[in-house]
């Protein structure tokens, strides 16, 4: 008789209309139920509706000396069920209470990480956590190849414990109602004249969202209108910038939408910018291709790895924003024939990283 393997997968949150790209582990989660006997648990939010079989359990406290008690035994009461792989999306406390759980009950632990956290300053006792978490965990999870020397090196890990896999999207449910585009741009006050340039992100350093207000300021002699996505503590600022740049009617400020809804807006979008100052494996990059939108982004973390070889060119060094417009500028005024071509070539390589293809991918990582 045919017993599915169990799996325990732990994730940082879960809402019906989730404004991030947790959305796309729901889909993939729901895909590999199928085949495997998972119990879910959820740090914060909701139920998991889109679980249709599997156990799963919504963690209750915040303060964190009740969450690590929770965290803890509701991982050794799974352990105890039989579940012996855990896969760990982005939580250093479940990766380090579920490697503690198997080093006396046996399994293996596969944590994901997958940015560039080096680059920034965290305190010693959260310094310290991490790299006891990194060396508890059976397997470190990352994006690409370069993310896994990357890891290797300023994680003191070796590269036999550190794997690669790639993010993913779901083809078949990204593509932009055509029926929605002209009312959609009626709601923005855009017209047939306009250039859109597209920003999904959080607004913050990290993702590059202080370089808005000089990069619309760098394109205010052109008839480029400025879609920022996303919310966070730079919104002020740069709200504030682009106000005393006297570019309000060139921007507009969505805040955070629904991923179910972002296909819409790249819909209507003829470039994506991503001016990040770190990046692991953007899903918003696959969204631009996915869209066929062509992107203009920084060069760091797993970018390079996963642009199109047609793309090179637009791709600029970390933190140059000069070199950053003038890439953009070109994209603007590109021929319509090289311009169909990157978009060809866009629909062409995003292919690879479809959602049927990181099951498949999945189930070997952990077999």
């Amino acid at each position: 008789m045919y017993e599915a393997k169990k799996l325990c997968f732990i994730i940082p949150e879960y809402y019906s209309s989730a404004a991030t790209h947790f959305n796309y582990l729901y889909k993939l989660i729901s895909l590999l139920e199928k085949e495997t006997d998972i119990f879910l648990i959820v740090e914060r939010g909701d139920n998991p509706d889109f679980l249709k079989k599997g156990y799963f359990y919504v963690q209750k406290f915040r303060i964190l000396p009740l969450r690590f008690i929770e965290d803890f035994l509701i991982l050794l009461y799974v352990r105890l069920l039989g579940y012996q792989d855990f896969y760990v999306h982005y939580s250093f406390l479940s990766a380090f209470n579920a490697s503690l759980i198997i080093k006396f009950l046996g399994g293996r632990t596969f944590y994901w990480n997958c940015g560039l956290p080096w680059l920034y300053k965290r305190g010693l006792i959260r310094k310290t956590f991490e790299l006891l978490t990194y060396k508890f965990i059976t397997y470190l999870v990352t994006g690409t190849e370069n993310l896994k020397k990357e890891y290797a090196l300023h994680c003191r890990m070796p590269l036999s414990r550190i794997k690669a896999m790639p993010n993913w999207i779901n083809l078949s449910d990204f593509r932009p109602d055509s029926g929605r585009m002209p009312g959609l741009k009626k709601e923005l006050n855009l017209s047939a004249r306009n250039k859109v340039l597209l920003f999904v992100h959080r607004l913050s350093k990290r993702k590059g969202a202080h370089y808005l207000p000089e990069i619309l300021k760098s394109l205010s002699e052109e008839n480029v209108v400025l879609l920022i996505i996303g919310d966070g503590p730079e919104r002020p600022e740069i709200e504030s910038r682009i106000n005393n740049y006297g570019l309000s009617a060139r921007a507009r400020f969505l805040g955070r939408v629904p991923n179910k809804d972002i296909r819409n807006y790249f819909g209507i979008a003829d470039i994506f910018i991503m001016p990040s100052e770190e990046e692991g494996f953007p899903h918003v990059l696959l969204e631009s291709m996915a869209a066929a939108v062509p992107f203009v982004a920084f060069n760091v973390g797993g970018v390079g790895e996963i642009t199109p070889p047609e793309f090179s060119e637009y791709l600029a060094a970390g933190g140059n924003l000069e070199i950053f417009v003038e890439k953009v500028k070109k994209l603007l005024y590109i021929d319509s024939k090289y311009l169909e071509i990157l978009k060809q070539s866009e629909l062409k390589w995003v292919r690879q990283f479809d959602i049927k293809f990181a099951v498949v991918k999945f189930n070997k990582l952990l077999n």
